[in-house]
């Protein structure tokens, strides 16, 4: 989500988004999804209790891959699925009977028919949407909840982030260049190096949200082969989005992090913590 725009001239697509919303985007999306949930261990964070009745919202919700996956789980639950751009997004024929999608910018004023009307609101990975301050959208999310109801954040920490090897004697210095070139690019775009997200928890409470859990993890080694995998599909999507004369450049570093992946037989992977916070909104 976010607005329209351009970056160094070159359109990053309707709406200004670093990354990209065709079907290798999606299947990024997805897997990235099921690696976090088995990374974290659930959908919904266990200070949350889902119950009949409730009305859930999944903001940012992309390919809907979370809201499906949990709304066959919860036929008694309402499930609205939201984002500025439905093009990753199933048929509507093809949604559980319990769940919907809707086109919404969280950086407009929230139409006055969502307001308040949320027991649960779900978001995920802004980290690359919001340039500096999440205030204006996290304004907008606790717009949307119930009084008594709860927020939940979750998103990479993009500061923590690290490189691990499966041996120490293999090579990652290309490795860490393909993970942090894209970030010294300020005249490409300075969503790439999100400063925010490990300070959330402090922006729930400048909200006044009683924050009831700020967790944050590194991903399991059993995983980081595969995030890894996720990593370069993200990194192409960045090299896609910059100018002629950086792409290229940005190419031969890729190219060269991949042969550094195959002489390490795929033991080495960036990683950084996720993070995730919860906040109740005041009755």
């Amino acid at each position: 989500m976010a607005p329209n725009g351009t970056t160094n001239g070159k359109s990053t697509n309707d709406h200004d988004y670093v990354l990209g919303r065709d079907f290798l985007a999606s299947c990024r999306l997805n897997l990235q999804h099921y690696l976090m949930v088995e990374d974290l261990g659930y959908h919904v964070h266990p200070t949350i209790t889902i119950k009949p009745g409730m009305k859930v919202a999944d903001v940012a919700t992309g390919t809907g891959v979370w809201m499906i996956d949990l709304a066959p789980k919860h036929p008694d639950v309402s499930f609205h699925g939201f984002d500025i751009d439905l093009a990753q997004a199933p048929n509507p024929e093809w949604l559980p009977e319990n769940a919907k999608l809707d086109v919404l910018d969280l950086l407009k004023p929230v139409p006055e028919e969502l307001v308040g009307q949320f027991d649960y609101v779900h978001v995920r990975l802004l980290m690359y949407v919001i340039r500096e301050d999440p205030t204006p959208i996290l304004e907008n999310l606790i717009k949307l909840l119930k009084p008594g109801g709860v927020l939940q954040w979750v998103d990479m920490d993009h500061p923590t982030h690290r490189f691990d090897k499966a041996r120490p004697e293999y090579s990652t210095k290309y490795l860490e260049l393909a993970g942090t070139w894209p970030s010294t690019l300020a005249t490409e775009d300075n969503r790439m190096d999100p400063k925010w997200v490990g300070k959330l928890a402090s922006y729930y409470k400048r909200q006044g949200l009683q924050v009831l859990a700020d967790d944050h993890k590194y991903r399991d080694k059993y995983h980081l082969g595969y995030y890894c995998e996720a990593a370069f599909m993200a990194w192409e999507e960045f090299k896609s989005k910059m100018s002629d004369e950086h792409a290229a450049q940005y190419d031969e570093i890729l190219k060269k992090a991949r042969q550094e992946m195959e002489q390490a037989k795929r033991g080495i992977s960036i990683n950084m913590e996720i993070r995730v916070v919860v906040g109740r909104k005041p009755e």
